[in-house]
């Protein structure tokens, strides 16, 4: 069963911000610098690429309007209500919903979060 680590690792850039990014490229680039085979330094420069990618994604997200985030904050309160009602709630014997196996919870979850980058992938192709 899944928990809620899992859930948050699924979204690696979720609570990360510029400024941490920018020091974890520093960081990066100071641990190449001090690699001491070509595997490190190799494996150290996809990072900072991959970390460069994060900041340019962060950047351009700060640009556009912020309504994208609020309708997607809109829509995603409902299921997060529930959800949230029948896995804390009710699970502590507080609410009257009554809940055997939450299996099939966990494969909503996934649906709409796999929703959610594909919509987001096929909007980066369509640009």
């Amino acid at each position: 069963m899944f928990g809620l680590t899992s859930i948050l690792s699924l979204l690696p850039g979720v609570f990360s911000s510029l400024n941490s990014i920018t020091q974890s490229i520093t960081n990066e680039r100071i641990s190449a610098l001090n690699a001491k085979t070509d595997q490190e330094r190799i494996a150290s420069e996809e990072r900072v690429s991959q970390l460069q990618a994060q900041r340019d994604v962060l950047i351009e997200d700060s640009k556009h309007s912020k309504l994208d985030i609020w309708m997607r904050t809109i829509i995603a309160s409902g299921p997060a209500f529930i959800l949230c009602k029948i896995f804390f709630y009710d699970k502590l014997g507080f609410g009257t919903t009554e809940i055997g196996n939450t299996d099939y919870l966990w494969n909503v979850i996934m649906v709409v979060l796999g929703f959610y980058f594909l919509s987001s992938t096929a909007s980066f192709f369509r640009k």
